[in-house]
């Protein structure tokens, strides 16, 4: 759970300061060096990974470890940690830019591969939001004829309200937390997210929600797509990712954000 993950900087963790500060020889460097590379990396991208488990003779594969890229939370003490520990692994003394690179490279395969398993996982409900409209905490037909029991509702609120906000905090957890880390090796990420979750998932998700809201005036739907608007600003002037960033800015121009 994200109890679990409570990552802080490299240089708070005791076995770190008590190995350093051993005179600091290129000994105690090389020492933990190999700790952070052969243990705390692969810890790491552990906790990014799926693994394969056979069940009744089939291949199932399931979160290896406990970070939920969903979570904002879990997402900010993760990319501290990795951020620390690139930092001292990059350091000039240490002399390891090749390891960083490696670390990046391999955080970033990591991270897309379950990025993209999570969101296969989603279930993308079929709403036809043509006959349905929101009355405060509520879903009912246009006519005012049926009011939804609150199963009908809930499956309404999720594949609406809740799925827009889970896959907004996915795109800001990418792009504002771990692109400006693994920026050299995001390259697929970047492009996975532009057009799988924003272009394909998100703009659809809140089209639906604002034909569904329209008549209460909810304005979620704005707040989402200013939401990521404002985690992408920073590469939504990059020519090589204006054409996959149309679609957002598009989407931001008809609700009159700029």
């Amino acid at each position: 759970g994200e109890s679990q993950l409570r990552m802080n900087e490299i240089s708070e963790f005791r076995w770190f300061q008590c190995i350093k500060s051993n005179n600091g020889t290129s000994l105690t460097k090389d020492v933990l060096l190999q700790i952070i590379e052969k243990e705390i990396v692969a810890r790491l991208l552990r906790s990014l990974s799926f693994y394969n488990e056979a069940e009744g003779g089939e291949s199932t594969e399931h979160l290896y470890g406990v970070y939920n890229p969903f979570s904002a939370d879990q997402t900010k003490h993760m990319c501290a940690f990795l951020k620390s520990m690139l930092g001292y692994m990059s350091t000039e003394e240490t002399g390891t830019s090749n390891s960083c690179e490696k670390t990046i490279e391999s955080v970033s395969v990591a991270l897309l591969s379950l990025v993209r398993k999570c969101i296969e996982r989603m279930t993308i409900p079929v709403l036809n939001p043509s006959n349905i409209k929101r009355e405060t905490n509520k879903f009912v037909t246009k006519d005012g004829a049926i009011e939804f029991d609150s199963e009908t509702n809930d499956a309404i609120a999720y594949a609406s309200v809740v799925q827009a906000k889970e896959l907004c905090t996915l795109v800001t957890n990418m792009l504002q937390f771990w692109y400006p880390i693994i920026r050299d090796k995001a390259g697929d990420l970047l492009k996975f997210v532009f057009t799988d979750i924003i272009s394909h998932r998100i703009i659809p998700v809140i089209q639906t929600l604002q034909t569904i809201s329209n008549e209460c005036n909810c304005d979620l739907g704005k707040t989402l797509i200013s939401d990521v608007l404002d985690a992408a600003s920073g590469l939504l002037n990059e020519e090589e990712w204006m054409l996959q960033a149309a679609p957002l800015r598009v989407a931001a121009q008809t609700m009159g954000l700029s």
